[in-house]
This record gives structure tokens, C-alpha cells and sequence, in this order.
């Protein structure tokens, strides 16, 4: 169930926000649902999905963007598809 609501808020948000929005902080497209299920389990954004709050939500998505560019240098998450 929680995996599934996670799941169902990842798309809510990328559904919302688009692609461009994460490609221009230089989140790989194929790596964007990745991004936000780690601003989603490191940070309550549930309840602003629930209403709807989408722009509430680049808060924590700008956040943890730093943190996650630096993992994705130090990891080969990149490599895996280019």
C-alpha cells in the first residue's frame, strides 16, 4: 500500500510539474521517478499531494537536489542508461 502511494504521488508530481522541470537541474529524464521517490521517503510531501499543493512541493524537491546530484556523481547510476 505504501509503495503504491508512493508511486501514485511520484506520477501525481512529474505528471504536474514535466520533465523540462527536472532536466533543467540536470535530473536525467530516466532517472526523474528515482529523484522524487528520494525527496518523497526523505521528506513528508504526502500531504501536499493529497491537496493538490504541487508548487508547495518544489520546496523539498530543491532541497534535496544537491544532495542527490552529489550521489549521482559518486554512483553509477548514470551509466546505467544512456
Amino acid at each position: 500500500m505504501a509503495y503504491e502511494k508512493m508511486n501514485s504521488s511520484v506520477a501525481q508530481i512529474k505528471n504536474y510539474l514535466g520533465k523540462d522541470y527536472f532536466t533543467r537541474f540536470k535530473i536525467p529524464e530516466n532517472l526523474i521517478d528515482n529523484f522524487l521517490q528520494f525527496v518523497y521517503t526523505s521528506e513528508n510531501i504526502e500531504p501536499y499531494v493529497m491537496v493538490g499543493n504541487f508548487d508547495a512541493i518544489k520546496v523539498p524537491i530543491e532541497k534535496y537536489l544537491p544532495i542527490y546530484q552529489r550521489r549521482l556523481r559518486n554512483s553509477h547510476l548514470q551509466d546505467v542508461v544512456k
